[in-house]
């Protein structure tokens, strides 16, 4: 295919015709992204520290690279603002005049071939919150500033690409949609397990995305095209966009002094021919890849068919899991204030440990959803419910419902929510239903409907099931798939009423086979004013699922049974609940949770800091610290860091934990050590120069803490000199140095040659997204280490 067959006409300021041409044009024909920038600049000689400001001192440059691009056969080019943000680039004045030279350079090369240019978004450089400082709305600032810009710029599209954290792209996706109107196109970068180093998933990515109205959902960066063609499956599985796929020319390695890659062209595009037979649509390549990268993958693909996705699976995400809507689900009701002191106290008072212990013991109990309710008088609710969403999510893998009647508190937590979660609820009034489906509509989510209006809750079946269809119809004309509507037909109290327990069956089967959709009760509601009521709820719970009901909001540890005198107060055969009150011997049940009875494994495992002090108490003394050290906390960070290695823990777990063990060690010191024990061994940390990502040093700084080490953190972007400046002062045993881009290879190079130079004896570490162990062996570093954990355990050793 030639690029020059294409007629795309040159875009002028909001020009709608050639933004809907890209969207026609990748509905019906393959679309060849274009590779490399930062890799050629290299190539070229230039430092690409501030690649972005290369816009205004060198376009002729920047479009030759673009150019190069379009007569390879590229369709589409990024502009050269991956940085382009107020984070890196932080006058306001020149930031803005960048991504306009950075757009007109692009357009200027595009222009004779008729070809697309989309803005490039690349991430900030920073963690978001809760486990760095950086706020979901201020990260959602720094993208609406670009945004403001190219909107009003001749571009096509945005990418949002090379993102790790689905917090930071939702950010980044809602700046982009509330303030252009241009297609967008999101891609992530991941390891070869399927997760990014936050411990996103493939399918949490395509579903957050696309929920929220992704053109074009995609993976770039990090692996070579063999390794990331292990990942398109599940890409392809929960799709509902065209698919893009943007590898790497393999691995980076250092030869002859120079930064290269380990796959060459030709083996680039038969690697790529694999993607495209898997029907991916639309190709391109990343760093190291060249015009001759993408000249070959054309002439190896042009003539595959290709796939316009558009699955419709049915399923609910947090950030590191999918949760398929195809069986039964429970959803855990235990973060609800309502009736629970203990919780209140901690909501007031943004205990998070203790919520957080609330939510990782559901999921331990089996649940499958957490609801997440925050209605407490006097506070501001939208506010708590945010920061426990924020919170949540990060701790436990599991799916979300926003449980409120407030709508702005509900838009204050539909933002921050990292997934696809479900809105508890909207009803049948129409107040309720203008103010909440809207949001459930732009934010994705699945929504429960009650069956009540403003004359209450109908005392019979069909009066329910009239006030389900109500619903169901409204949520239609808001453009929401009535697969996404989960009708609550209400539970009430058989103590206030024999019958209120059928009539909640009865609807749950009208409201299943007369509209099709799911259903969900609050079941222990049926058991209010009665002694023991997980007997009661129980046995109502067996009643619900044989009637059909698709979800239950309950205490996991619930299981559904039977009880012969709960069973004839359900049907309505126990006037005044007498027989089972008689029958009943024990008074009901509290189960509140608190943290201080936790072993100190515990505390590490599960991340809850606020019971470390008192379970260290516990356990320690004069004559057994070494040993609560070395087993307990020690032993306890390993069995952790097992965990983040085999999958089962992800990046909150670990700094959590980290916290706690930290916690627990500084009592330990105070108290037994009378000189506070050794400082440690010092070890300097730093992200090289170039290099403003300094989410992975963090975590390694904070791990590494915890085992010991004295830890200096000279920060990101630090030059060569400063490193040395530093090794001198502080004379320390180990150097870690941290890259996530490329482009800094060779500062990273420079930084290990000088240290050794001056020292040879001091042990230097590297690691990061683009760091390999051969590269680590050719710069001359003593250990490469993939990850925290990693870290420590190839330290121990030294």
């Amino acid at each position: 295919m030639q690029i020059a067959t294409i007629t795309v006409a040159v875009a002028t300021k909001n020009d709608k015709y050639c933004v809907m041409k890209l969207v026609e044009f990748i509905k019906k024909n393959r679309l060849y992204l274009d590779g490399a920038m930062g890799s050629r600049l290299i190539a070229m000689g230039f430092d690409t520290n501030q690649a972005e400001l290369l816009n205004i001192t060198h376009p002729e440059v920047i479009q030759k690279i673009h150019r190069e691009y379009f007569e390879s056969g590229s369709h589409l080019v990024y502009t050269n603002t991956f940085g382009a943000n107020s984070k890196k680039i932080a006058d306001k004045k020149l930031l803005k005049e960048v991504i306009i030279a950075a757009v007109q350079n692009a357009r200027q090369a595009a222009k004779p071939f008729g070809g697309y240019v989309a803005y490039c978004s690349g991430p900030i450089g920073e963690l978001l919150e809760p486990y760095a400082h950086l706020k979901h709305e201020d990260a959602y600032e720094i993208f609406k500033e670009q945004a403001e810009i190219v909107q009003e710029l001749p571009v096509d599209s945005v990418v949002i690409e090379t993102m790790s954290d689905i917090s930071e792209l939702k950010a980044a996706l809602l700046a982009y949609k509330e303030h252009t109107s241009l297609p967008i196109f999101c891609s992530m970068s991941f390891s070869e397990g399927g997760h990014t180093f936050t411990g996103a998933a493939v399918g949490a990515f395509c579903l957050t995305a696309t929920s929220l109205g992704a053109d074009a959902v995609g993976i770039n960066c990090s692996l070579g095209a063999d390794k990331m063609l292990e990942l398109v499956g599940e890409l392809k599985k929960y799709a509902s966009t065209p698919i893009f796929i943007k590898p790497n020319a393999g691995m980076p390695i250092f030869r002859g002094g120079n930064t290269e890659y380990d796959t060459d062209a030709n083996t680039f595009a038969s690697e790529m021919t694999l993607i495209a037979q898997e029907g991916v649509s639309i190709l391109g390549g990343c760093c190291g890849t060249t015009p001759e990268y993408i000249k070959k993958t054309i002439e190896n693909t042009k003539n595959i068919s290709f796939t316009i996705f558009n699955n419709q699976i049915d399923a609910l995400c947090s950030p590191q899991s999918v949760l398929e809507l195809d069986s039964f689900k429970v959803i855990g009701e235990r973060l609800n204030p309502t009736g629970k002191p203990l919780l209140k106290r901690a909501i007031t008072e943004d205990d998070f440990d203790y919520i957080s212990a609330l939510c990782i013991e559901q999921a331990e109990d089996g649940a499958d959803i957490l609801d997440i309710n925050a209605g407490i008088a006097g506070i501001d609710e939208g506010e708590k419910l945010a920061s426990i969403v924020k919170r949540v999510q990060n701790t436990v893998a599991l799916p979300l419902q926003i449980d409120t009647v407030k709508t702005s508190a509900l838009e204050r937590a539909l933002r921050v929510l990292a997934g696809v979660g479900v809105v508890n609820s909207v009803n049948a009034e129409r107040e309720s239903l203008d103010k909440v489906l809207p949001l459930v509509k732009k934010y994705g989510a699945y929504v429960v409907g009650l069956c009540l209006d403003e004359k209450g809750i109908p005392q019979d079946a069909e009066g329910r099931f009239r006030l389900a269809k109500i619903i169901v119809d409204a949520a239609k004309a808001h453009g929401i798939d009535k697969k996404r509507v989960i009708i609550d037909p209400l539970t009430m109290a058989v103590s206030v009423d024999k019958d209120n327990p059928l009539i909640t069956l009865q609807a749950i089967s009208l409201i299943k086979s007369r509209l099709g959709v799911r259903t969900v009760i609050g079941l222990s509601n049926v058991s209010f004013g009665l002694p023991d009521r997980d007997v009661v709820n129980a046995q109502f719970y067996k009643l619900a699922l044989e009637a059909g009901l698709d979800f239950a909001i309950i205490n996991p540890k619930l299981k559904a049974s039977e009880n012969e005198f709960a069973l004839n107060l359900l049907l309505g055969k126990d006037e005044d609940c007498r027989a089972y009150i008689a029958s009943r011997e024990t008074a009901e049940k509290k189960m509140e949770i608190g943290s201080d009875a936790l072993t100190p494994e515990e505390c590490i495992i599960k991340g809850i800091k606020s019971g470390a002090l008192a379970a260290v108490k516990a356990v320690v003394d004069a004559e057994n610290f070494a040993m609560i050290i070395e087993q307990d906390i020690i032993g306890a960070l390993n069995k952790l860091g097992e965990q983040y290695e085999q999958g089962k823990a992800f990046l909150p777990q670990l700094i959590a934990g980290s916290d706690a063990a930290k916690i627990m060690l500084d009592y330990i010191k105070d108290k037994y050590i009378p000189d506070g024990g050794s400082d440690g061994e010092v070890m300097l940390i730093a992200t090289v120069k170039g290099d403003v990502h300094d989410i992975g040093k963090n975590i390694v700084k904070a791990v590494l803490s915890n085992y010991g080490y004295r830890m200096i953190d000279l920060g990101k972007d630090v030059a060569t000199a400063q490193i040395l400046q530093a090794v001198k002062k502080f004379k320390p045993k180990y150097v870690g140095l941290s890259a996530l881009m490329t482009t800094t290879l060779d500062n990273m190079k420079d930084s290990v040659k000088s240290i050794k130079e001056y020292d040879p004896s001091i042990v230097v570490l590297v690691g990061g997204a683009v760091v390999t162990a051969e590269f680590a062996r050719e710069c001359g570093a003593d250990i490469y280490a993939k990850d925290a954990q990693d870290a420590v355990a190839k330290l121990k050793g030294r």
